[in-house]
């Protein structure tokens, strides 16, 4: 395969910064190569680190479904503290694609890897000795996350819209609006998340039990406006066939009979 431009490779690297995984890609990153990709990162970096190298410098190309998938890896790893994903050796028209698609601070570009290994031992070393600002104190009221449930234009769909960020301080009022309000004649379910940042591991289980729930009525759950990051942790799941992806709530409804 060496040489082929249109299979993607990748490599892990050695790689002693605390928290990091390192690995080089090489070929296309593209629409064909991104499920394989991503179903084996999902195995691969099990438990996640905090930080992930990726040298890039041997990719040969790179379509706009590989950039917001790299941009949803970033994303992914940028909820933990101090978490982002460092490319190495990255072309500047690469750059200069990829950083309106990525949250702000999730992709950071270094030269090579001695470079963004500094990086990571200085963040370490700040935070070991306190400099870093404390982490806001959440409450349950300050991070809600169900706006609003609906019937849909079409008998048996019910729209939910939700916004904030789905964790574990948001799941309690999560759960007691869906027990009230998910109705027993529901057979589909359009979810908008246009307004959701993030997606941890609760709010993941909670959108497997939704799909389960509808599933159980050979019905399907649409996914309006999710962000990249979390089309990405639903590949490395498994868990995107469980849901369609729209841009619109009124695209996912015409969808639906």
């Amino acid at each position: 395969m060496a040489g082929d431009d249109n299979v993607l490779r990748w490599r892990e690297l050695k790689c002693e910064a605390p928290g990091t995984r390192a690995f080089r890609l090489e070929g296309a990153l593209v629409t064909a190569n991104l499920g394989q990709l991503t179903s084996e990162f999902g195995r691969l970096l099990q438990p996640r680190p905090r930080r992930l190298m990726l040298d890039v410098a041997q990719l040969a190309r790179i379509d706009r479904a590989g950039l917001e998938t790299l941009a949803g890896m970033a994303g992914l790893f940028a909820e933990q503290e101090g978490g982002h994903i460092a490319l190495v050796a990255a072309a500047p028209l690469l750059r200069e694609k990829l950083e309106p698609l990525a949250e702000p601070g999730s992709v950071r570009f270094f030269a090579n890897f001695s470079q963004a290994a500094v990086r990571v031992l200085d963040h370490v070393l700040s935070s070991l000795s306190g400099r870093q600002a404390p982490r806001p104190i959440t409450t349950e009221i300050a991070h809600s996350i169900w706006k609003d449930m609906r019937d849909g234009a079409r008998a048996g769909v019910q729209v939910l819209t939700l916004s904030g960020s789905f964790d574990k301080v948001s799941v309690p009022q999560f759960d007691r609006h869906w027990q009230a309000e998910f109705n027993a004649g529901t057979r589909h379910l359009v979810l908008d998340l246009a307004d959701v940042r993030s997606v941890v591991d609760e709010g993941i289980d909670r959108l497997r039990r939704m799909a389960e729930a509808v599933r159980a009525r050979d019905g399907v759950v649409c996914i309006v406006g999710a962000r990249p990051k979390l089309k990405v942790m639903l590949d490395m799941l498994d868990l995107a066939q469980w849901f369609r992806f729209h841009n619109s709530v009124a695209e996912a409804e015409s969808t639906l009979g």
